[in-house]
């Protein structure tokens, strides 16, 4: 597999200019509105992703990590800490999905509880508009 500083033809020590230049040549020899290859549209859309990735000086530092073979390439998490080294540290404990509750009695408080906010929400709604609606509760301009 070739990596991106291969794709692009520069070395892994090239300047952003480098990379710039060698991103716009390829592009224009690659883009699909000029190269009628059916190859050509999948190399253009490698050529892209490694320049986006070789550009951005915090994702190349990943990249140049990860070929190192210490650490990942891919997106990164929303709970994921930077060390100032660039290392990546995983904090323990949290994700997306939220932990249901265990037993059935919790489950029905949940929902019970739920209901009761709808249901206070839904009130404090109708009072509101039965406060504007009464004609005893609007207030008097005096001319």
């Amino acid at each position: 597999m070739e990596t991106h500083y291969e794709i692009l033809g520069v070395s892994p020590d090239a300047a952003p200019d480098e990379i710039r230049t060698a991103y716009r040549r390829l592009a224009k020899q690659y883009h699909p509105d000029v190269n009628h290859d059916p190859d050509a549209g999948e190399r253009f859309i490698a050529i892209q992703q490694a320049y986006e990735t070789l550009i951005d000086p915090d994702a190349r530092a990943r990249y140049d990590l990860a070929l190192r073979g210490g650490g990942t390439a891919g997106p990164h998490g929303p709970f994921q800490q930077y060390r100032p080294n660039g290392q990546t540290v995983w904090t323990r404990g949290y994700s997306w999905s939220g932990q249901a509750p265990a037993s059935w009695t919790s489950r029905l408080g949940v929902i019970l509880l739920l209901f009761l906010g709808g249901v206070l929400l839904v009130f404090m709604l109708v009072l509101s508009l039965l406060s504007r609606a009464l004609p005893g509760n609007r207030r008097r301009h005096e001319s």
